[in-house]
């Protein structure tokens, strides 16, 4: 039976004709068929739609980084997490690793925001947490600019504060980028400046050869100390597997 609370929530999504069929996310959803539909027409009135476009070249034609296999032979985190190269908040050295492969403006950002806010809350001295980029311009339309947003931030030392902030926002309404980097502390003019002229897409292009390597098909995916993490993207199960790799430490 339609919920029309939730159907206002998560409206089904509008594909336009010819709009190839998305690729089935490797997480679950509590919201049935109803995906949020992604609007972002601030993103495109910045004009780092063609920075976005040269960046989906590149990822299109992307081949994957060297891999690594457990002794289950299950692919590892490939390369691992290295300190000073990834975007890492939170300890770096001598403490528990999760990393994220993930990307903004997907129907599953929300989540993914909600699973690394709690990491960091109950885990603030004891976890790394560490972002690498898997956007997918064919299935998420916005997340190519916005992992550009996120790197133009870095640049003035505002990466996490700006990934957060995107990855709150609701991804039914108009994306309002601009506020959002207001709120992490940017002054948008020079950060957009650096987006249109594609700062980061080195990077970005880096972290999807590594996706490839690690056996990531989809975003998001984590790894805890270099192993996939296979369970729920919910805060309680992420928290519980953490805590075990602390627990053998």
């Amino acid at each position: 039976m339609s919920d029309p609370a939730r159907d206002r929530e998560f409206p089904s999504p509008v594909r336009l004709p010819g709009e190839p069929t998305p690729p089935r996310e490797p997480y679950e959803t509590s919201h049935g068929d109803h995906i949020p539909v992604v609007v972002d027409d601030d993103a495109d009135l910045y004009g780092a739609e063609d920075a976005a476009a040269r960046l989906a070249e590149r990822l299109a034609r992307v081949e994957p980084g060297v891999a690594r296999a457990g002794a289950d032979g299950q692919p590892l985190l490939s390369p691992p997490l290295t300190q000073g190269h990834d975007r890492i908040e939170g300890p770096a050295v001598g403490a528990v690793s999760l990393v994220v492969f993930g990307a903004h403006a997907t129907p599953w950002s929300h989540e993914l925001g909600a699973v690394v806010a709690e990491v960091r809350a109950r885990h603030l001295a004891t976890v790394g947490v560490g972002w690498r980029h898997y956007p997918d311009p064919a299935a998420h339309a916005r997340a190519g600019v916005l992992a550009l947003a996120v790197e133009a931030a870095a640049g003035h030392g505002r990466f996490w504060a700006l990934t957060r902030e995107l990855l709150l926002m609701r991804h039914h309404d108009p994306a309002d980028v601009h506020a959002a980097m207001v709120r992490a502390g940017l002054e948008p003019a020079p950060v957009l400046e650096e987006m249109r002229a594609g700062a980061g897409s080195d990077r970005i292009v880096a972290d999807v050869a590594s996706a490839l390597a690690s056996g990531v098909v989809a975003s998001p995916a984590l790894f805890i100390d270099g192993e996939r993490y296979r369970g729920d993207l919910r805060p309680a199960p992420v928290l519980a597997a953490l805590e075990q790799a602390i627990a053998v430490r």
